[in-house]
């Protein structure tokens, strides 16, 4: 007869298999109907087409009420924080861009909201032309892509091509809920080539490190969570970054690129003060193998309230600090990167 307290260890490991990469091979999200299994796979999925669950595409359906997807992409470095996005939430479709300089020059920013911005059979796939007024996601062919914003006081052009390291997460959404899954997609010190235009000057950043979020699925309607986003070295000079979140996605894609290496860090913690853009902004994981702190040189933030759409968040940019425990030594690090406090009811 097994004990409660070796039934609760063995429901403790099932429940956290998804914290180690899956050997298997996934290339489709849906499969006759099905979801593939909760889990982290290495490399991104041939499809991840939803058809399966997203009812008649009408203004009614889950495609229209709760699918979302978006891609966003970020790029850190001691001179400039740039961010890219586009997001297909259904029944509005939304996009952004920014450009935060740390000198403390005048940020560029630009967004758009469009109800009903995408078409019923968008699928929004990471392989799909996506486009929002002036906004567009163009694939290249062979995992190459170009972001494209074009507006009256700038315009910023991004090249970059994906690369063999990135993770595939597939996630539940929240207990008891008719919100089959959600699926994210991360890779991280992808080499970009960013071109920004303003008037007649133009400024280019070539050969800089980014990461890329491709999401896709049923995320719960009211979501929050907290997120870091990370790029730069150890002591040694070797290439790092880092993806880390709390309280989404099952807490499943905490990740560090290190190098050619790519490991997971388990469930982490963000600790914080108000006012949330000048203060500290620490993050740790369970097992103490990882401590990061961030002193804030900018932010930007949102809070829209639409009733059928609230969005609040703060992303904070600045460098960050700190230590990862590697093969039972530590390694200290230091670069540039966001955290985020986010809630939506979407």
């Amino acid at each position: 007869m097994i004990s409660l307290n070796s039934l609760t260890l063995i429901l403790v490991h099932c429940m956290k298999l998804h914290q180690k990469i899956s050997s298997t091979k996934l290339t489709q999200l849906i499969c006759e109907n099905k979801v593939a299994d909760f889990g982290v796979y290495t490399g991104a999925l041939e499809s991840t087409n939803t058809n399966a669950f997203d009812g008649n595409k009408g203004w009614k359906s889950a495609r229209r009420w709760q699918r979302k997807s978006w891609i966003f992409v970020g790029i850190y470095t001691p001179e400039v924080s740039i961010g890219f996005a586009m997001v297909d939430a259904g029944y509005l479709g939304k996009a952004f861009c920014y450009v935060h300089f740390n000198d403390g020059s005048a940020a560029l920013e630009n967004g758009i909201d469009k109800p009903f911005g995408f078409d019923a059979n968008f699928e929004g796939n990471l392989d799909s032309a996506w486009q929002l007024g002036n906004y567009k996601i163009l694939p290249q062919g062979d995992q190459q892509y170009r972001l494209q914003y074009t507006g009256k006081k700038f315009e910023l052009t991004i090249d970059f091509s994906d690369q063999t390291n990135g993770l595939s997460f597939v996630c539940p959404s929240e207990q008891n809920s008719k919100r089959p899954f959600h699926f994210t997609y991360k890779n991280a010190l992808l080499p970009m080539q960013v071109q920004l235009k303003q008037g007649k000057q133009q400024k280019s950043y070539t050969d800089v490190l980014g990461s890329l979020d491709f999401s896709k699925g049923y995320p719960p309607r009211h979501t929050t969570w907290n997120w870091l986003s990370f790029t730069g070295e150890t002591s040694d000079r070797i290439a790092v970054g880092i993806n880390l979140v709390d309280g989404f996605n099952d807490n499943m894609e905490n990740a560090i690129w290190i190098g050619d290496d790519v490991q997971l860090l388990g469930e982490v913690q963000f600790d914080y003060q108000a006012p949330l853009a000048q203060s500290d902004w620490k993050v740790s994981n369970q097992t103490d193998s990882l401590l990061l702190t961030l002193a804030p040189k900018g932010s930007r933030k949102e809070n829209i309230n639409l009733q059928l759409l609230k969005s609040k968040f703060i992303q904070v940019f600045g460098e960050i600090n700190g230590k990862v425990k590697i093969n039972n030594g530590w390694v200290t690090l230091k670069g540039h990167g966001v955290m985020e406090e986010h809630e939506s009811f979407w």
